[in-house]
């Protein structure tokens, strides 16, 4: 993944490059048999790639009454096969307490997780991972425009160096604010948007495309008329509520 790190010209004072072995998270998370059966079919090697730390990078560390930034990790999984990564970040996230820009690497792939964390209020030893949030899968030797602009916003000089947190936060944003490109052509006309704003839009928006996927799967298996024209009408609906919510991304 020399692209996506080389996008981030992130300083030699940071790298790693250590082996993380698959019994980590055997032994420190919940994983059942099918988990393990998941790590083992799906994932070749996961890689401590780099280390944002106060003696690495001049960012100092955050602390509130939710949570404590005083370290972000780079780990890259390089996987066997390209499925399951919802579950993989899920136990990885769950796993390492502090903030990671988790890379999913796939032949001439790569796909990027990331998750806020909070204090678990039940096990203060434990981290509560807020929403994890997933790029699309970008091609290294393929990247379309709006990949292209991604990458250059990701460049570590461009972040908040106030603290982890705002570090960490600003790289979300940008994700964010890629994920909604798909429904804009100017990837830079939406970085003078809101990020939160823009987030809220997508997320509706994808909601109401689930919506629509639903009542299309259940037109295909209905057999009468009456109520394939309701369900028809309702998709319309939907699909107006979605153009409305495209077009302010737009404005």
């Amino acid at each position: 993944m020399n692209i996506l790190y080389k996008a981030m010209d992130i300083p030699k004072s940071c790298e790693v490059g250590n082996t993380i072995f698959k019994k980590l998270f055997y032994e420190n998370s919940s994983m059942n048999t099918r988990d393990k059966e998941i790590f083992k079919d799906c994932i070749d090697k996961i890689i401590w790639r780099y280390s944002f730390k106060e003696d690495t990078i001049n960012i100092q560390t955050y602390k509130d009454d939710i949570r404590e930034y005083d370290e972000i990790a780079i780990i890259e999984v390089i996987l066997e096969k390209d499925s399951k990564c919802k579950r993989i970040a899920e136990i990885i996230q769950g796993t390492i307490p502090y903030p990671i820009i988790l890379v999913f690497s796939y032949k001439d792939s790569f796909l990027i997780n990331v998750g806020h964390k909070r204090t678990n209020k039940v096990d203060e030893s434990k981290n509560t991972v807020e929403e994890l949030i997933f790029t699309d899968w970008i091609k290294t030797n393929k990247l379309q425009y709006r990949d292209k602009v991604f990458t250059k916003s990701i460049d570590i000089s461009k972040l908040s160096y106030a603290n982890f947190y705002k570090f960490y936060s600003d790289f979300i944003n940008a994700i964010n604010l890629y994920n909604a490109s798909i429904y804009q052509n100017d990837l830079k006309a939406l970085e003078n948007k809101d990020a939160d704003e823009v987030k809220e839009i997508t997320d509706s928006i994808e909601g109401i495309k689930k919506k629509i996927d639903k009542l299309k799967s259940k037109i295909k298996k209905e057999r009468q008329i009456s109520k394939t024209i309701d369900l028809n009408i309702k998709i319309k609906k939907l699909e107006k509520q979605r153009d409305k919510l495209i077009s302010k991304l737009n404005k």
